[in-house]
């Protein structure tokens, strides 16, 4: 079976992109039939298939080291290559040079990757790639906040993304409400394993959700994203008590996003990501053992700018823009490294800091709100 080498590299990468989000996932499986062919993969909480066409109709399924097989194909270089397939192995030829990958068994009987299917969907609808890479790349980032903590200190639902019609939430330290509207109702829990998975998509997807019986009688809930080319299920979280436990954090948030702030504050996203890094910056070149995660500064006012003071009297004057409203005479110390976090995710050149309850600023850019606890410490 010859194969376009360029056009398979793309299939190859992709399912790479999967096994690389999971040091757990070993193998990769090879399916070819109905003049396609499907490489798979798994870790049992999701699977992903990934189709690449044929021109000839070939049978055959192989399941081999994922490193092996994909680090070889992402390497080769000529227009085309060829597989073959035997019972122990796969043998991949790039003109006269050839690569033999041994098939792994499962004792006497070719590996079976589990698939994850939904038989009983509730809701089936179409999302727009932008709200998935939205998600990805702005959700994500409160996620990343509980990394290099002491996972016993971290509540569950800090490493969840909570999905529902009006858009996505996730919190930690703060919180990341991220705006958007599906086509239908739904209600439940992403892990940062499942979101990771959502660069595999190029194009905008299919989404089902539902609920399947086990045969233990238990029951699975499901979500699947798929579109012409990759297939991603997962098992999800819909647990009742947990859906309603995050009702808490998400009301709490909504309060403070409603609060009558006295100072609206618009400002360069990239002059202020700026000033904060020279800060970060030069208090760690002087102290090498000083924990930059906990570098706080005193923001102030002073006619059109805002005032970034450290903790040590260094200071850095930012401009605010036409159209904020300011009273000088508010001040608010925040961890400059956690806004610094959101502000390197922000594609929006203006943005807003609403503040003024001696609790928390809402950064506000579009339709994403970043919820920004005041420190007192």
């Amino acid at each position: 079976m010859i194969i376009q080498t360029k056009e398979f590299k793309d299939v190859a990468n992709t399912i790479l992109t999967a096994v690389s989000a999971d040091k757990n996932v070993a193998n990769v499986e090879i399916i070819a039939k109905d003049k396609a062919i499907s490489l798979n993969a798994t870790n049992k909480e999701w699977f992903v298939s990934v189709k690449y066409n044929l021109t000839e109709d070939i049978n055959f399924r192989a399941v081999v080291n994922a490193n092996a097989f994909l680090g070889l194909i992402t390497g080769i270089t000529a227009e085309t290559f060829e597989v073959e397939a035997s019972a122990q192995d796969l043998t991949i030829k790039v003109g006269k040079s050839s690569y033999k990958i041994p098939l792994i068994y499962d004792n006497d009987q070719l590996m079976t990757l589990p698939v994850i299917r939904l038989v009983n969907k509730t809701v089936d609808m179409g999302i727009s790639n932008d709200i998935l890479m939205s998600i990805l790349n702005v959700n994500s980032k409160e996620i990343q906040k509980t990394k290099g903590i002491d996972p016993a200190k971290i509540d569950e639902l800090q490493k969840l993304y909570y999905l529902d019609e009006n858009g996505c939430f996730t919190f930690t330290t703060g919180a990341c409400v991220n705006a958007f509207k599906l086509e239908k109702p739904i209600k439940l829990l992403l892990s940062d394993r499942i979101v990771r998975l959502f660069k595999l998509f190029k194009t905008d997807v299919n989404f089902m959700y539902g609920t399947d019986a086990l045969s233990n009688g238990f029951l699975q809930s499901k979500a699947v994203f798929y579109n012409d080319t990759t297939y991603l299920a997962a098992i999800v979280n819909s647990d009742d008590v947990m859906l309603r436990k995050i009702q808490g954090p998400i009301n709490l948030i909504k309060q403070f996003m409603a609060d009558n702030y006295q100072n609206r504050v618009i400002i360069s996203a990239t002059e202020l990501s700026n000033a904060i890094n020279r800060i970060i910056t030069f208090n760690k070149n002087c102290n090498k053992e000083l924990n930059t995660f906990e570098i706080k500064g005193i923001c102030t006012f002073s006619g059109d700018d805002m005032v970034i003071t450290d903790e040590i009297g260094n200071v850095e004057y930012v401009k605010t823009n036409t159209g904020s409203i300011i009273d000088g005479s508010y001040a608010m110390k925040l961890n400059l490294n956690d806004l610094k976090f959101i502000l390197d995710s922000c594609k929006n050149e203006a943005i807003t800091l609403n503040c003024g309850n001696h609790r928390s600023v809402m950064l506000v850019r579009g339709d994403i709100t970043n919820v920004i606890p005041e420190q007192f410490k």
